[in-house]
Protein backbone atom coordinates (compact mmCIF):
# COMPACT_ATOMS: atom_id res chain seq x y z
CA UNK A 1 0.00 0.00 0.00
CA UNK A 2 1.19 3.55 -0.93
CA UNK A 3 0.91 6.59 2.06
CA UNK A 4 0.94 9.73 0.95
CA UNK A 5 0.82 13.19 2.25
CA UNK A 6 -0.61 16.43 1.65
CA UNK A 7 -0.04 19.92 3.69
CA UNK A 8 0.31 23.63 2.89
CA UNK A 9 2.80 25.92 4.25
CA UNK A 10 2.89 29.43 4.49
CA UNK A 11 6.39 30.81 4.41
CA UNK A 12 8.14 34.40 3.97
CA UNK A 13 10.10 34.96 0.80
CA UNK A 14 14.17 34.82 1.66
CA UNK A 15 13.60 33.13 4.55
CA UNK A 16 14.61 29.37 4.53
CA UNK A 17 12.17 26.34 5.43
CA UNK A 18 13.10 22.97 6.16
CA UNK A 19 10.68 20.00 5.61
CA UNK A 20 11.69 17.05 7.62
CA UNK A 21 10.33 13.56 6.96
CA UNK A 22 11.16 10.08 8.42
CA UNK A 23 13.77 7.61 6.35
CA UNK A 24 15.67 5.27 6.73
CA UNK A 25 18.46 5.01 3.81
CA UNK A 26 19.46 1.44 5.26
CA UNK A 27 16.61 0.46 3.28
CA UNK A 28 17.72 2.32 -0.26
CA UNK A 29 14.90 4.65 -0.34
CA UNK A 30 15.34 8.07 -0.16
CA UNK A 31 12.69 11.00 -0.34
CA UNK A 32 13.78 12.89 -3.96
CA UNK A 33 11.58 15.51 -5.78
CA UNK A 34 9.52 14.19 -8.02
CA UNK A 35 8.72 16.66 -10.53
CA UNK A 36 11.37 19.95 -10.35
CA UNK A 37 10.99 22.93 -8.33
CA UNK A 38 9.93 25.96 -10.05
CA UNK A 39 12.78 28.17 -10.28
CA UNK A 40 11.15 31.44 -9.98
CA UNK A 41 9.56 30.47 -6.66
CA UNK A 42 11.96 28.33 -4.94
CA UNK A 43 15.40 26.35 -4.76
CA UNK A 44 16.35 23.36 -2.62
CA UNK A 45 19.50 24.21 -0.45
CA UNK A 46 20.07 21.38 1.08
CA UNK A 47 18.94 17.36 1.40
CA UNK A 48 20.52 15.73 4.16
CA UNK A 49 19.78 12.87 6.53
CA UNK A 50 19.69 13.00 9.96
CA UNK A 51 20.21 9.73 11.91
CA UNK A 52 18.32 9.39 15.38
CA UNK A 53 20.07 10.71 18.80
CA UNK A 54 20.71 7.72 20.31
CA UNK A 55 21.96 5.25 17.31
CA UNK A 56 22.49 2.02 19.38
CA UNK A 57 20.89 -0.39 16.85
CA UNK A 58 22.15 -0.59 13.51
CA UNK A 59 19.92 0.43 10.50
CA UNK A 60 17.91 2.41 12.57
CA UNK A 61 16.08 5.02 10.98
CA UNK A 62 15.71 8.97 11.27
CA UNK A 63 14.85 12.12 9.60
CA UNK A 64 16.02 13.24 6.05
CA UNK A 65 15.63 16.89 6.17
CA UNK A 66 15.53 18.87 3.14
CA UNK A 67 15.96 22.89 3.16
CA UNK A 68 14.11 24.81 0.75
CA UNK A 69 14.76 29.15 0.09
CA UNK A 70 11.43 30.69 -0.89
CA UNK A 71 12.65 33.46 -3.74
CA UNK A 72 9.58 35.76 -4.00
CA UNK A 73 6.12 35.64 -2.95
CA UNK A 74 3.69 33.38 -5.01
CA UNK A 75 2.29 29.84 -4.93
CA UNK A 76 3.88 26.70 -6.16
CA UNK A 77 4.24 23.01 -4.64
CA UNK A 78 7.14 20.53 -3.98
CA UNK A 79 6.31 16.95 -4.92
CA UNK A 80 8.50 14.40 -3.42
CA UNK A 81 8.21 10.42 -3.72
CA UNK A 82 10.32 7.83 -1.28
CA UNK A 83 11.55 5.50 -3.84
CA UNK A 84 14.96 3.75 -4.10
CA UNK A 85 17.09 5.85 -7.09
CA UNK A 86 17.27 2.76 -9.01
CA UNK A 87 14.00 1.66 -8.88
CA UNK A 88 11.51 4.68 -9.83
CA UNK A 89 8.81 1.97 -9.89
CA UNK A 90 8.32 1.21 -6.51
CA UNK A 91 7.93 4.33 -4.28
CA UNK A 92 6.63 3.96 -1.28
CA UNK A 93 5.35 7.09 0.21
CA UNK A 94 4.42 10.72 -1.55
CA UNK A 95 4.49 14.08 0.00
CA UNK A 96 2.78 16.72 -1.39
CA UNK A 97 3.67 20.40 -0.21
CA UNK A 98 1.61 23.14 -1.37
CA UNK A 99 3.90 26.43 -0.76
CA UNK A 100 2.04 29.93 0.27
CA UNK A 101 4.73 32.41 -0.26
CA UNK A 102 4.15 35.88 1.53
CA UNK A 103 6.45 38.86 0.63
Amino acid sequence: MVDSTTRTLRVLAGHAFVLTLDANPTTGYQWMLSNPLDGRFLTLLSNEFIPPASSGLIGQGGHQQLTFQPLRPGMTSIALKYCRPWDDSDCAHFSFTIVQISG
